[in-house]
């Protein structure tokens, strides 16, 4: 199991750097197969934020903003914020904190997906 969660960070680190892959060069790159690609890519679908593409130039692109070494809101944790912005804050001042702690640490919406 060790083997597998090092190869997914390696591939989440591979797209995170390259920003546009495919499954072909991912295959040579870690030396898997096409199912084991495809597993990995499904399990890291809650860590990464990437979406692809089909055709000329197609593949798996990281989405825009989005970066492996930046730490990002659970989609809970960013709805729990979003309500305390919208009940129970109270100035301008306070609302203004509140959006910009969100927007520094809300991970970037999908294109597509995977």
């Amino acid at each position: 199991m060790r083997a597998t969660t090092e190869r997914r960070l390696a591939i989440r680190d591979f797209i995170s750097m390259k920003r546009h892959t495919s499954i072909p060069e991912l295959m040579q790159e870690f030396d898997v197969s096409k199912s084991t690609i495809l597993r990995d890519l499904e399990a890291l679908t809650e860590t990464i934020s990437y979406y692809t593409t089909t055709g000329n130039g197609g593949g798996i692109h990281a989405t825009e903003g989005w970066y492996a070494s930046n730490n990002y809101l659970k989609s809970d944790d960013e709805a729990f914020l979003q309500m305390i912005l919208e009940t129970r804050l109270q100035t301008d001042e306070e609302r203004a904190r509140m959006e910009r702690i969100i927007a520094a640490y809300v991970r970037p919406k999908q294109q597509g997906g995977y």
